[in-house]
């Protein structure tokens, strides 16, 4: 009876320790990607702030007067863009009443 029941204490401590090694490997396996990600975030973190450096540079490298008529001439292409679009919405409604 004694062999019975080492036995069987022995197949439990072993079912548990199986159970145990798969939740660990499971846990190690995430924050393994965790620190991937955390690493890829950092990368690209600093990739964006020298980007966003360069294009500062790059604008205090224009004159002010041109980049003001950028805006300009920009903000009448979006208005001339948003008159066709109003158009061709009354020319859709227009087609759809005949």
């Amino acid at each position: 009876m004694q062999v019975d029941e080492m036995k069987s204490r022995l197949e439990d401590k072993i079912r548990a320790l199986e159970k145990e090694k798969a939740a660990l490997l499971e846990e190690v396996k995430q924050l393994k990607e965790v620190v991937e990600l955390s690493e890829k975030a950092k990368s690209l973190e600093s990739e964006v702030d020298k980007l966003r450096e360069e294009v500062k540079a790059l604008k205090n490298k224009i004159p002010r007067e041109f980049l003001q008529e950028l805006r300009e001439v920009a903000s009448t292409l979006l208005e001339e863009d948003e008159e066709k679009r109003e158009e061709c919405q009354s020319c859709n409604e227009e087609e759809e009443l005949l």
